[in-house]
């Protein structure tokens, strides 16, 4: 890896404060901070969110041309000054609307926000302001509804300098406007000194170095290609990114490598045991199955301590091939520890459990947060006496007070949802055990990488024989009759039905108007008054909702209205439809975790979503039952932070890096970093390396 020095003055250091720029005092340096910025490059890397081009600058006299329709533009960009600003509150939504009239000399077009009433102090009349925003047709002619804009000069005050074609656009933090920011970016610009670059030539050849990439996309040249700068694929945005990628693929290869020196118990195998084993099954593993189950076993007599995830698609059989590795330990004189994110899942485990072990159930042991007093203590007792060789539990097993005999394997079910100092509490109670985590998000590898670190993987992408596809519908809310009558043609033949409700109130997070769970009972029990129906959610108390479950998995309750605490582990076979609720709430892998209740026993089985909206997007479910296909989708559309819940996963806060984006040049990034590592580090780059592991919360991953 060459180390590149710049002969310069002595400006700045990249990893100077942010206080070595003037203006930035205590107050503003505080803003920052709160905001993640305590240095020159924190600044310099959060780029800008928006580039107006010059270029694409219209009079307001030529607007009606872009409000035709078939016009090419979603949003327009107009400069002009405010002439009038008043604020008044809507009759109807009682919401607060800001209303400006911008005037450019060619004519005036009105500004409309919504809910923002802070903008009636940050704007004033007499501003020039730039204004972008999508055009609509209102009672006055043509107006702008929500957009944004940048003050470009205030009163009688000087305009702000707009020399290059691309004007870059920051995001406001409090007080610091975007136009103070680019102040203060452009300052930094200016005195920064960057005196070493530990990117290796061969990831770096033919891209710019780091400084010039980073005045590049602060500064875009006037050749600059607009799209490029939209899709952030700029040499300047690869060179940025590749920086991040390799620091990232650098990180993993170190723990991948210290792993691999870690001695780790010896699980002994024999024909007598393989026997047992066998015996314990209730029926022949798919191909898939014993490949998964046949490298598990490789990693466990290995004498390396393993680490691997195992992910296949909803009921591809992980928690057999779990069972069986844990069982592989059990048999033989150890413990091992199955961690499941929710009470529910964690009781099915057990019952899973029990009735494949037979007459040596008693074997197994339950750990749950809310369990008795006395019930507890003897569950301890037994983990720690070794008596209890099957351990199924919550967060529960992170206590103190959880100590293990002979800790040897550590399973983790829907491992994103942990986090890693969790993780890593229940790794501590044992003598360094093995690892395995399993995953019923089925991502591509060069994905999984980032976000399960160094574990090997091992994919059942085989469904078990006999598994029915789903029948699935997509249908707007008014066509709602036909689900329940659905409904009810399957209770009519003995079976059950799962009903699926995106939100306990009325109201969520987003105060998006909702038909709740409350509502949703109140139809249900008017159109099937005469069938038992449970209901469970998230607040109800952990003996309760326990209690309801049991009820539907033993046929009592034939109908089990819930929130997506059925996501997952749920598994009633003689349920045969299942409707969801606003269904436009839900990310494409949630709801296809959530088909999989259904289709479990020999009957045919029906999912039916209720949606008014994103028909396009809810559409790939009806045509596909592939998870990996489904994922792939899900992950596009809404990015790996959102699509596996960014604090609990580790996934790396990558400023420029895309994971989908890049994937080939991350595993080009791996490739170098393990040649890298094989010629040692020095310090600089173990110090560089540091600090981008801080920056970018790599450290965080397991």
């Amino acid at each position: 890896m060459g180390c590149v020095t710049q002969d310069s003055l002595p400006y700045l250091p990249l990893i100077s404060k942010l206080t070595a720029l003037r203006g930035v005092g205590p107050a503003y340096a505080t803003i920052f901070s709160e905001a993640g910025f305590e240095t020159l490059r924190d600044l310099l890397w959060a780029l800008p969110y928006r580039y107006v081009d010059r270029g694409s600058l219209l009079k307001i006299s030529e607007l009606d041309r872009w409000h035709q329709p078939g016009g090419d533009r979603e949003i327009v960009t107009v400069m002009g000054t405010l002439k009038d600003l008043r604020q008044s509150t809507t009759r109807v939504q009682r919401m607060n609307l800001t209303e400006a009239l911008l005037e450019d000399g060619s004519g005036t077009l009105r500004l409309i926000w919504f809910n923002q009433p802070y903008l009636a102090r940050a704007l004033k009349v007499g501003d020039r302001i730039l204004a972008f925003g999508p055009l609509a047709l209102g009672r006055h002619g043509l107006e702008m509804r929500g957009p944004a804009c940048e003050v470009m000069g205030r009163g009688n005050g000087p305009e702000e300098a707009w020399v290059q074609r691309y004007l870059p656009l920051y995001r406001k933090l409090g007080p610091i406007t975007g136009r103070i920011r680019s102040r203060f970016i452009q300052e930094a610009l200016a005195k920064v000194h960057v005196t070493e670059s530990w990117l290796p030539i061969e990831l770096g050849r033919g891209l710019p170095d780091q400084l010039s990439a980073l005045k590049m996309l602060h500064q875009p040249p006037d050749d600059t290609d607009a799209r490029d700068l939209e899709a952030r694929s700029t040499p300047a945005h690869v060179r940025l990114a590749t920086e991040e990628l390799f620091a990232f693929a650098l990180g993993i290869c170190i723990r991948r490598a210290g792993r691999l020196k870690r001695r780790g118990s010896v699980v002994p195998t024999s024909p007598e045991l393989r026997e047992k084993l066998r015996a314990l099954l209730p029926f022949h593993l798919t191909g898939a199955q014993r490949r998964a189950f046949k490298e598990i076993v490789e990693d466990l007599t290995s004498g390396r301590v393993m680490h691997r995830l195992l992910q296949g698609d909803v009921g591809s059989g992980k928690t057999l091939v779990a069972f069986l590795a844990m069982a592989m330990v059990a048999e033989t004189g150890g413990q091992a520890a199955l961690l499941v994110p929710t009470e529910v899942l964690a009781r099915q485990h057990a019952v899973t459990f029990s009735r494949l072990l037979g007459d040596e159930a008693a074997n197994t042991q339950l750990l749950l947060g809310p369990m008795k007093a006395a019930e507890k203590r003897e569950a301890l007792a037994r983990i720690a006496s070794g008596e209890a060789r099957y351990i199924i539990g919550t967060h529960a097993i992170f206590q103190e007070t959880v100590s293990f005999k002979n800790l040897q394997l550590v399973v983790v079910d829907e491992q994103h949802r942990f986090g890693v100092k969790q993780r890593e509490a229940l790794k501590d109670k044992g003598q360094d055990p093995h690892w395995l985590v399993m995953s019923a998000t089925p991502i591509p590898r060069s994905l999984a990488l980032a976000v399960f670190g160094d574990l090997e993987q091992s994919v059942l992408d085989e469904l078990p024989p006999g598994r029915q596809p789903i029948d699935t519908k997509l249908l707007d809310p008014d066509d709602a009759e036909r689900a329940w009558d659905a409904v009810e043609r399957e209770l009519a033949k003995g079976h059950q039905a799962y009903v699926v409700s995106p939100a306990i109130d009325p109201m969520d997070e987003a105060k998006v108007p909702l038909r709740d769970i409350q509502a949703m009972e109140a139809l249900l029990r008017a159109r099937f008054p005469e069938t038992a129906l449970e209901v469970v959610h998230g607040r109800l108390k952990a003996d309760e909702m326990a209690l309801r479950m049991k009820r539907f998995v033993a046929g009592e309750a034939r109908i089990l209205l819930a929130t997506t605490v059925i996501e997952v582990g749920v598994d009633v076979s003689n349920a045969t439809v299942m409707v969801v609720d606003h269904a436009e709430r839900f990310g494409l892998s949630q709801l296809h975790q959530l088909r999989g209740r259904v289709g479990r026993g020999s009957a045919r089985s029906h999912f039916l979503m209720l949606s008014g909206t994103e028909t396009q997007r809810l559409r790939a479910l009806v045509e596909t039952q592939d998870g990996f296909r489904i994922a792939q989708k899900d992950l596009e559309l809404r990015g790996p932070g959102e699509f596996f819940g960014t604090r609990q996963s580790g996934i790396p806060q990558f400023q420029v890096a895309d994971l989908l984006r890049d994937r080939k040049l991350l595993s080009q990034c791996r490739e170098v970093a393990e040649g890298v590592l094989a010629s040692g580090l020095s310090e600089g780059q173990q110090a560089w390396l540091r600090q981008e592991q801080v920056r970018l919360r790599l450290a965080e991953i397991s």
